[in-house]
């Protein structure tokens, strides 16, 4: 798959119940911890950068700052499913022929893994695999899309992707920040970008 065919999606759009707090704000090594994947991945030439978040989120302008379109999420609190629709809708509106999922409080996911996972997508989904389950970030193919828009409730692609083909992620890389022991235990590797922007 060309990467000038896929549209990358970032879901941001949670209501980060475990942290206690405005969870893509909060620092990382010197930058709001959702906009270390946003960064990473605006870098990839796509044929479009997609955010779903909810509304006046206050994420949302440092996405636009990175050149993402927002989906806005008016009902975050119907699961994450909700935020796949959008995601698919939105993709739906421009020429891609693929979407790339990534979840926004995964922030070491690697540029060059995401870039493996497009140039090896073939026409089938093809998820990322921490070497016990499959999961985000994925690639699912245009004719698949209609899988995403199936999914209900909270659980969102899982059961879609336990059957996908998975290409191996570095050691660690697909880490989640779910409360804040998880992000006081995270240390992020270097981004090379500057932040003083």
């Amino acid at each position: 798959m060309d990467i000038k065919d896929v549209a990358i999606v970032l879901l941001a759009a949670g209501n980060a119940r475990r942290f206690g707090a405005d969870k893509l704000m909060a620092d990382l090594d010197g930058m709001p911890l959702g906009v270390r994947a946003a960064a990473q991945m605006g870098q990839l030439g796509a044929a479009a950068h997609i955010a779903v978040c909810q509304p006046d989120a206050a994420i949302t302008p440092h996405y636009l700052k990175l050149g993402y379109t927002i989906a806005e999420n008016r009902h975050a609190e119907s699961g994450l499913s909700g935020s796949l629709h959008l995601a698919v809708e939105a993709a739906a509106q421009t020429e891609a022929q693929a979407l790339v999922i990534l979840l926004a409080d995964m922030p070491f996911v690697e540029l060059a893994h995401v870039a493996a996972l497009i140039a090896g997508c073939d026409g089938e989904i093809l998820a990322s695999s921490d070497g016990i389950q499959s999961m985000p970030p994925a690639i699912f193919p245009r004719d698949s899309w209609s899988r995403l828009l199936d999914t209900e409730g909270d659980a969102g692609a899982r059961h879609i992707l336990t059957c996908a083909h998975t290409l191996a992620a570095p050691e660690g890389s697909l880490r989640d920040i779910d409360t804040p022991d998880d992000l006081a235990a995270s240390k992020a590797p270097p981004l090379g970008l500057d932040r003083s922007s």
